[in-house]
């Protein structure tokens, strides 16, 4: 039993130091920027108390730029911007964020408040993922269903075109279905499972990448329950 405690002890240790150390280089899978229905929000801390200088550029769904930007943090400190700051005009704009600091390690998030009436329900929070990425992923859970708006996002994390291939699986492990996208450097690609599983099923899809590294997360939103989610992938 003693073993046991100390086995997983030192487990959460390592988990905590890992989240700790954070990366010089992150990139925010996706992004919203809309003056008239959303607020959202980049969040970016400083973990080691160095002060860092850190670069930020936004690029749409292709990959093109769309604007950059340069913050002082300071030491142990966080900067909590509106990617509107880096843009022209009000959008609506859809795309990935890559956060490059120099002088240390830093860790971000993604804040997407709706500030429409009722709409309050589809707030969402998602973590900045460290670059290269990966160049294989699986998403734990999708649902294919007319009723249920459901998303893959993968976005580029090298920065050069990716070829992705998807398996879907129900859970039983048979296979429901396959796609293969490109995710544009810089970029990233926005697939709905039902469209390449026929009738309403759940289970797991297997990702992988070639060409290039990708991050990515499942979104989820049932509109009738009211709740929208994302979760990040798990990546290899």
């Amino acid at each position: 039993m003693r073993k046991t405690i100390f086995i997983v002890s030192a487990l959460i240790v390592l988990a905590s130091q890992a989240f700790a150390q954070g990366s010089q280089n992150l990139v925010i899978n996706h992004f919203v920027y809309d003056s008239k229905g959303v607020d959202s929000r980049l969040v970016v801390t400083d973990v080691e108390g160095t002060g860092p200088i850190v670069n930020i550029t936004l690029y749409d769904n292709d990959g093109n730029r769309l604007g950059t930007g340069k913050e002082l943090i300071q030491p142990f400190g966080k900067i909590n911007v509106s990617p509107g700051k880096y843009l022209s005009g009000g959008g609506p704009i859809n795309g990935i964020i890559k956060v490059e600091s120099q002088g240390g390690n830093v860790v971000g998030e993604y804040w997407q408040f709706y500030t429409k009436t009722g709409e309050s329900w589809k707030n969402t929070t998602t973590l900045g993922y460290d670059v290269p990425g990966y160049s294989k992923m699986v998403c734990n859970h999708f649902v294919a269903d007319p009723t249920v708006e459901s998303y893959l996002v993968l976005a580029s994390a090298s920065g050069t075109d990716a070829v992705v291939n998807i398996t879907f699986y129900d859970d039983n492990g048979q296979e429901l279905g396959k796609a293969r996208e490109l995710v544009k450097g810089n970029g990233k690609a926005i697939l709905k499972p039902s469209d390449f599983v026929q009738g309403k099923a759940n289970g797991v899809a297997f990702i992988s990448a070639t060409g290039g590294t990708i991050t990515g997360e499942y979104w989820q939103t049932v509109s009738k329950d009211k709740y929208q989610l994302a979760v990040p992938m798990g990546g290899m």
